[in-house]
């Protein structure tokens, strides 16, 4: 087991090298000088100057990179170029909202996808199966913008319940934060639930013709206990595999959430950086992001260890 997880820990570091090398090139690589993008159309030859001493962009390019390692490293984010402030000010301001969405639309995507799809499997070709499969097809093909859209405009125009647009911390108000959340965190419950509830029913599907399953219902075991105590575990690995890329995603990439109910979160900080051609607030961004990314998916390794003992071995 120990061996399992050190493998494990170690596959992440060329994951994160190549992440930090393609962060480190989004200066290099963009088309004309960097200094003068960042500085705008009406800086001057002595303020372009300033900013490329100011960034190290008059160093050697293997010397930049070490230096922006080792302070990436160290958790020094850097500043923004477009209003000076701290980077890491900037991401704790804007990770509340963020973390908020991805815990509770993962969590509500998980208590949709996980009973929806066990009951399409367990009662495959009935209309239980019928309903789960729509659930699952119209949470896959209706755009997340426009499903959004329609919870406001049904929830929040017409009946008032919630709030158009924005967001209430915790510590202003918890009724505020609640009422500020619940559209939100339902349109990602929504369509996260519809990839959990087709890999759920297609994994249990596949257990269900496994030889030992038809040895527990020819002893005279429950239907109920077949299912819970050998079908679900032994489905429960691409299930959980579906569930982690999930959560991750949730976390790097609400930005169509959060654009559609003006939430200040992670994902409308990166596409406001690219638009003002921040590149430090985007390179440091990317890294932290894809830190996040990795670390769930080996969470989600490890726990594999759990649902299978043969992982141990």
């Amino acid at each position: 087991m120990t061996a399992y997880i050190a493998k494990r820990l170690l596959a992440t570091v060329p994951v994160l090298i190549f992440v930090g090398l393609v962060a480190f090139s989004l200066v290099h690589l963009a088309p004309g000088d960097a200094a003068n993008i960042m500085a705008g159309d009406y800086a001057g030859p002595d303020d372009v100057k300033k900013l490329r001493t100011e960034l190290g962009l008059d160093k050697p390019v293997w010397e930049q990179f070490t230096e922006w390692v080792g302070r990436t490293v160290r958790g020094d984010l850097g500043h923004s170029i477009f209003n000076g402030k701290s980077i890491a000010e900037l991401v704790s301001t804007r990770i509340a909202p963020t973390l908020s969405l991805a815990m509770f639309g993962g969590l509500l995507a998980v208590t949709l996808g996980v009973p929806i799809g066990v009951m399409a499997a367990w009662k495959v070709g009935t209309k239980w199966d019928r309903l789960g499969q729509l659930w699952a097809a119209l949470g896959i093909s209706i755009p997340g913008f426009w499903l959004g859209l329609i919870l406001i405009y049904v929830f929040a125009v017409n009946l008032r319940w919630f709030p158009v647009i924005g967001f209430v911390s915790l510590n202003e108000s918890v009724t505020g934060y609640v009422r500020s959340l619940t559209l939100p965190v339902c349109l990602l419950g929504i369509t996260g639930s519809a990839t959990i509830v087709r890999m759920t029913r297609a994994s249990l599907l596949e257990v269900f013709r496994e030889d030992y399953i038809r040895t527990a219902r020819s002893k005279g075991l429950a239907e109920r206990s077949v299912l819970f105590r050998h079908a679900l575990r032994a489905a429960a690995i691409p299930i959980v595999t579906v569930i982690g890329f999930l959560a991750a995603g949730l976390i790097t990439g609400v930005v169509v959430t959060e654009t559609v109910f003006t939430i200040p979160g992670l994902g409308r900080l990166v596409t406001e950086s690219v638009g003002r051609r921040d590149f430090p607030v985007v390179q440091s961004l990317l890294m932290l992001l894809a830190f996040i990314y990795v670390m769930v998916n080996l969470l989600v390794d490890l726990s594999y260890a759990f649902f299978d003992p043969r992982v141990r071995l």
